[in-house]
């Protein structure tokens, strides 16, 4: 879906609202005949273009400097070509120029280019789960914030499931009341997983092209949810969604290991503490024999430089670390009992920053170099 914002005069505006009304992948956010009032909604939401009428921008210069420093495509129609639109197309950095006459021939393609959705069908649905078999390690505040930065970063349809079952916690850090889980989702559904009521049960983020499933409420319902429920919602999420997030529980129940089966890739999260460590490596050895392909699975060491050094980590631990993330002191607390993630509550504390960092190294190795902006770690 292209999401579009207007700001016309009539009968522009009249001539645009029934050109893009026909066009079923475009949401038109807001029309406005105000160019100022226009500017300050786009600075709410979340856009991927701005169609301008050349007649507002006469009365409005000081706001071309704020134009041209949008990040989405700027769209500028004329009434006919001349040299002041040229100047004026220059000034607000306009992706395109056209007149009404050619709006139905030329505006249509332009913004079938900006949807996202046509070019999530040709990228290759991965999925990620993060496990621990020791709690209180930081796992499900790894799998939240990592979801955040997949979404916000690659602009993909991302979905983050919560699979602990009994005692999920991704509802109550981001999401307090949501009116369906996956029990309802199962419930009464026949044994099996009925697409229509899976799309009705994702909770769709603000601003975001992140979809919570959220794990039921209380943990007697866990039951409902069986295996082959489990490797249904993956399946069908592969054909609605470019990424996927699992967090997973800590026992290796037959829900867990089918939701595993389906994973590109397992993190396996540990802190620098020998009890947990010893835990952990004792579960990679089963892992390890279920999953031998050596790039499924990804060790992650939280919280590092708090405990034990990394030379004793790495004789424990039977794998390479892949990922280390620093503590966020407690910062992760106060984002949970905000509701907010931390990589938006505070993007500069230095565990957001290295949970930012992996997804933009995962999204360089499943989309390519182009991907490469990785954020400095603080010192």
């Amino acid at each position: 879906m292209v999401r579009v914002l207007v700001s016309a005069g009539s009968p522009v505006m009249e001539f645009l609202n029934q050109t893009l009304k026909a066009l079923p992948f475009v949401e038109i956010v807001a029309a406005t005949g105000s160019i100022r009032e226009a500017v300050d909604m786009a600075a709410l939401e979340a856009l991927d273009a701005m169609i301008i009428d050349e007649s507002l921008l006469s009365d409005s210069w000081g706001l071309q400097d704020r134009l041209a420093r949008e990040v989405f495509p700027v769209i500028l129609i004329i009434t006919a070509p001349h040299a002041e639109s040229t100047r004026r197309a220059l000034a607000i950095h306009a992706i395109d120029v056209m007149t009404q006459d050619t709006i139905a021939s030329l505006l249509p393609p332009l913004l079938q280019s900006f949807d996202k959705s046509s070019e999530n069908s040709t990228l290759t649905h991965r999925s990620i789960g993060v496990y621990s078999p020791k709690g209180g390690v930081g796992k499900t505040t790894l799998a939240v914030n990592l979801a955040w930065s997949l979404a916000r970063l690659s602009e993909r349809t991302t979905a983050l499931v919560d699979l602990d079952l009994q005692f999920g916690d991704i509802g109550p850090m981001v999401y307090d009341s949501p009116d369906i889980t996956m029990r309802e989702l199962v419930e009464g559904s026949k044994g099996r997983v009925e697409e229509d009521k899976l799309s009705r049960a994702l909770i769709a983020v603000d601003g975001l092209s992140l979809d919570l499933l959220l794990a039921p409420l209380n943990p007697q319902y866990a039951d409902l949810v069986e295996s082959h429920h489990i490797r249904e919602i993956l399946t069908q999420l592969k054909s609605s969604h470019v990424y996927t997030l699992c967090d997973l529980p800590a026992a290796l129940t037959d829900q867990n290991l089918s939701a595993m089966d389906q994973l590109d890739i397992l993190m396996v999260v540990a802190t620098p503490e020998v009890i947990t460590l010893r835990n952990v490596a004792r579960s990679l050895k089963v892992l390890q024999t279920l999953y031998p392909d050596p790039t499924k699975i990804r060790m992650v060491i939280n919280r590092s430089g708090t405990g034990i050094p990394q030379a004793r980590i790495e004789e424990i631990i039977p794998l390479k670390v892949s990922y280390w993330t620093p503590s966020g002191g407690v910062s992760p607390v106060r984002s949970a009992n905000t509701g907010k993630p931390l990589v938006v509550l505070e993007p500069a504390n230095a565990l957001a920053i290295s949970i930012e960092n992996i997804a933009k190294m995962l999204l360089e190795e499943f989309e390519g170099s182009s991907r490469r902006t990785v954020r400095k770690d603080p010192l």
